[in-house]
């Protein structure tokens, strides 16, 4: 029988992020792991991140059941104060709180710092991607991707297929932005000359977007922001070339926290130098592969979820010494 219960719990499902970390902290260590969401995401996406987490306004009497038994409570991003007063009103008196941001400051949803009504830190963590640079004293943590790593090389008879999965097309932001012309023209350029198939993917649930990814052999995260996101490190485990233009902070951020004796095999590109970048990888297909081999390597040897969890639950060890 497993010694402590973590509940985790977000006010959306931050695209999967947090039940990923609870799925593998259940399911490779000592500690029993669950999640929930206040509510699920509006409109078109309403049910693509949420299919297997609990929902605060359908499981109230189960969710108040785990708050109540929860000897660590994990809050991600935000709780706005009607939420926390809920999780502090049920909660045991000798509760451990800990919190992880997952988006910018002075960028939706995270405008500002967040600083609870009732509810006292015991550790401030940050996903280590680009978002360490804006929380620097908070302890760094990974994202965690639950797929096996996956390799399907491209061959020399194929057209190289690139996925393209923006989370939005809104610009004007400085980290939250996804989406460029240039980035467009340059794929629909290329398609246009039977260089590559583009596929762009919208809407799809996180398990059928990997499947998908894992028949491609190129992925496009974002060119913009000098970050990277999620679609990366997936984009590793399914053995594709990770095409971003991430800086040397972001990357530093994931290496140093998961210890990697390795520099991350990303394929870097910007908005001034896609076209030619992309021409010139898509007509070398040894570099392709060769990248494409980098990637499901480094997926097998740093990210697997039953190595990276080890790291939160060193810091949950660490919290609940703490007494």
């Amino acid at each position: 029988m497993k010694q402590y219960k973590v509940l985790h719990v977000s006010p959306t499902p931050l695209v999967d992020s947090p039940r990923k970390i609870s799925v593998a902290l259940d399911s490779y260590t000592e500690f029993e792991s669950n999640h929930f969401i206040f509510t699920d995401y509006p409109g078109s996406i309403k049910g693509i991140f949420s299919n297997n987490s609990l929902l605060y306004s359908t499981q109230k009497d189960l969710i108040h059941t785990l708050i109540e038994n929860a000897d660590i409570i994990h809050i991600h991003n935000f709780l706005y104060p009607e939420q926390e007063e809920i999780i502090f009103n049920n909660s045991k008196s000798d509760t451990k709180f800990v919190y992880q941001a997952h988006s910018p400051l002075r960028e939706g949803p995270n405008f500002v710092d967040y600083v609870p009504k009732m509810i006292n830190f015991d550790k401030r963590c940050v996903v280590a991607q680009y978002h360490p640079r804006l929380y620097s004293t908070y302890t760094m943590l990974p994202n965690i991707v639950l797929e096996n790593p996956y390799l399907n090389l491209i061959k020399d008879s194929e057209v190289p297929k690139v996925l393209f999965s923006p989370a939005h097309k809104r610009t004007g932001g400085r980290w939250n932005d996804k989406y460029s012309n240039e980035l467009f023209i340059a794929l629909k350029s290329l398609e246009s000359l039977d260089k590559i198939e583009m596929i762009v993917a919208e809407n799809y649930k996180p398990f059928e977007l990997f499947q998908l990814r894992k028949q491609c052999h190129i992925s496009i995260d974002e060119i913009v922001t000098g970050a990277f996101h999620q679609i990366s490190l997936e984009s590793l485990f399914a053995g594709n070339v990770t095409i971003n233009n991430s800086d040397i902070f972001s990357k530093l951020a994931m290496e140093v926290t998961i210890n990697s004796r390795e520099e991350i095999p990303f394929y870097k590109a910007n908005n001034h130098n896609i076209k030619d970048k992309l021409l010139f990888l898509v007509q070398n297909y040894e570099l392709m592969r060769e990248y494409q081999l980098k990637s499901f390597k480094f997926a097998k040897t740093y990210l697997q979820p039953d190595k990276l969890i080890n790291l939160y639950t060193n810091m949950y060890k660490e919290v609940l010494d703490n007494v």
